[in-house]
């Protein structure tokens, strides 16, 4: 399989365009057009994938905004885009905070500071947000309305990890059980518990949700497998017993995917049986969520990229990186966070379409990118020349 020095060889000097930020050369950026990318993995099943969406050829700089305007930003926690606005949570030398950007023109909307620390990724859940703080006692998840609570629900441990946001409802987990709540009346719909009386069963990773069912992660000793929970009632369709996560699973096409030690697992949706697995790379512990939808998926492994095919498994094409994170597929091209800056590279054969120096990524957008540049926003959009 070509690496990715062999492919930039083939493409030949200059084929692939290197942009510094995302200030493309004798490119006039359009006006950014968003999409809802609410949380993390984007969507219900943590796809990581706009499949309705295409990847501009070149991109350039519309605009650039401070992510904490009012001090210094010492922990940003992570961005979600939502009907025009890209919401914003983290700390600053004031304290923690969560605040909005125009996505039009790069306008600071309202900024709200937080007194708890935020301990998680925003959740964009219609006009509000979802935030998971840490807390004396341990860890709670709270919605936010322009600022002001609108209800708060403790959480078991101190770091449970972002819920999912799915048609009214919040679904997560904490150090003992899954649980579904309202999300506009923070009302608890059920709860499942794991473990035993000696030690919880803890749900480490946000779930992955479909039509029928949500899918947990449990990776205490107590209790350890992948659940299928019916998503009206958490009771359980089928468990897979033993595998132990090493992150959250994906829902795509008829098959939940988990990434364990060493191997990628992939089990039917319906059913829970075994579909494939495949082995990480001799020198790999785990690989990263896949991303992609149907037929258009590709996997890191934490230092190269991997075509998958949803079938069987197994791995095609492979660009290699000294850090790659977890790709994010727009139509037919996966964009990834490398060591260097943003890199898109077309499904069909994992060869460079272009780069941004020195950002990382957040989003997509209907026409770019969202990408991070230190203590700034910049919207990086299709150039119409």
């Amino acid at each position: 399989m070509p690496s990715r020095r062999d492919l930039l060889a083939a493409l030949g000097a200059g084929a692939a365009l290197g942009v510094a930020g995302c200030a493309g050369r004798d490119c006039s950026p359009v006006t950014p057009r968003g999409i809802d990318w609410t949380q993390p993995g984007g969507d219900a099943g943590n796809t990581a994938a706009a499949p309705d969406q295409s990847l501009p050829a070149r991109v350039g700089e519309r605009w650039r905004a401070s992510i904490a305007p009012e001090g210094e930003l010492l922990a940003f926690a992570g961005a979600a885009v939502v009907d025009g606005l890209v919401v914003t949570a983290g700390r600053d030398t004031e304290g923690g905070f969560h605040a909005s950007v125009g996505l039009r023109d790069g306008d600071a909307g309202p900024w709200y500071p937080i007194s708890q620390r935020i301990a998680a990724p925003p959740v964009a859940v219609g006009t509000t947000t979802a935030l998971v703080h840490q807390t004396d006692a341990g860890s709670e998840l709270r919605v936010l309305d322009n600022g002001v609570e609108e209800w708060t629900r403790p959480l078991d441990g101190s770091g449970p990890p972002t819920p999912r946001a799915v048609e009214g409802t919040l679904f997560g987990g904490d150090a003992s059980s899954a649980f579904a709540v309202d999300t506009a009346s923070g009302e608890e719909r059920w709860r499942r518990a794991f473990g035993d009386d000696r030690e919880g069963g803890a749900v480490s990773f946000p779930p992955a949700v479909d039509d029928h069912a949500t899918y947990v992660a449990v990776t205490s000793s107590s209790d350890r497998g992948i659940y299928a929970l019916d998503r009206s009632t958490g009771d359980v369709e089928w468990s897979a017993a033993g595998p132990r996560a090493f992150r959250g699973p994906v829902r795509t096409g008829s098959i939940l995917i988990v990434p364990v030690e060493r191997e990628l697992l992939a089990f039917d949706a319906a059913s829970g049986e075994r579909a494939w697995s495949t082995p990480t790379p001799a020198d790999r512990r785990t690989f990263l969520p896949p991303a992609g939808a149907d037929d258009r998926l590709v996997v890191s492994d934490g230092t190269s990229i991997h075509r998958l095919d949803q079938a069987t498994g197994e791995l095609g094409w492979r660009v290699d990186y000294e850090t790659v994170g977890r790709p994010i597929v727009v139509g037919d091209a996966a964009v990834v966070d490398t060591e260097s800056g943003v890199v898109a590279h077309e499904l069909g054969d994992g060869s460079e379409r272009w780069r941004l120096e020195d950002v990382s990524l957040l989003a997509p957008l209907g026409n770019g990118v969202l990408v991070r540049r230190e203590d700034e926003l910049v919207a990086c959009t299709a150039c119409e020349n």
